[in-house]
Formats: C-alpha cells, structure tokens, sequence
C-alpha cells in the first residue's frame, strides 16, 4: 500500500473516531500498545485503549468538532501530516484548564511511523488556542 493510501485510510479512521465514536477502522491500523508523544500538557499516552479514552474526552467535551489532515511528505514507514481542529467546548476538556463554553482552533504537525502497515509510534507537536 503506498503511503498516500494508508494516510488516507489513516484519516478515515481518525475521522470515524471523532466524528461518530466508531473505533473499528482505527483499532485495525493501530498497533495494540501504539506510543504517542503529544507534548504539553497531555504527554505520552500508551496503547490504543489510551488514544480511544482520549477521544472519547475530547467526544465528549466539545461539539461542532471539524478536523483536517494533509499529508505532507512520507516513504514506506514514516509520514508527516498537518493538523487542523477547531470545535467548540461544551464540558470541561480532561486535562485541561476550564474549557467549557470556550471555542478552540488547534494546528499541529504529525510524524507517524509505522511498522507492518500499523500505526506503532506518532510524534505530535503543536498549538491549541482557546477563543
């Protein structure tokens, strides 16, 4: 599979994730014990259960949610994408300060390496802005 291909399948389950609380297609291209840099203030998490109880927080905290990915470059095992979120908080986001009633606008760079055509470690650097 070329890397444009899973970026894309990587979107969609991203996507399914977020959007509709659907963790299927994730689930199958994240490895099990996948490790995630996300920086301040929410650090490494590991394994996909980690991820899944993230954006089921993230679900639940905010409504209007709207994400968008474009890969940047990448070969056979890494790739880079841009990140863009914005949405707005109806409940207190964990892991945050109060966020509840504040809308935000997140931009980051993703680095995603893969192993056997499964997400195994993601670095993800960046910006959330509260309005």
């Amino acid at each position: 599979m070329s890397i444009g291909d899973f970026a894309a399948k990587f979107v969609e389950a991203e996507d399914a994730a977020f959007q509709r609380g659907d963790f299927n297609a994730l689930s199958k291209i994240e490895d099990p014990n996948v490790v995630m840099h996300m920086g301040p203030p929410f650090g490494d998490m590991v394994g996909h259960e980690a991820h899944k109880q993230y954006i089921l927080g993230a679900r639940n905290a905010s409504n209007d949610f709207k994400q968008e990915w474009k890969l940047l470059a990448g070969n056979e095992n890494l790739f880079a994408m841009s990140y863009r979120a914005t949405g707005r908080f109806v409940a207190d986001m964990p892991g945050l300060p109060p966020t509840a009633g504040k809308g935000f606008n997140n931009d980051y760079l993703f680095v995603i390496r893969l192993e056997n055509e499964r997400v195994v470690e993601v670095w993800a650097r960046g910006t959330m802005a509260l309005t």
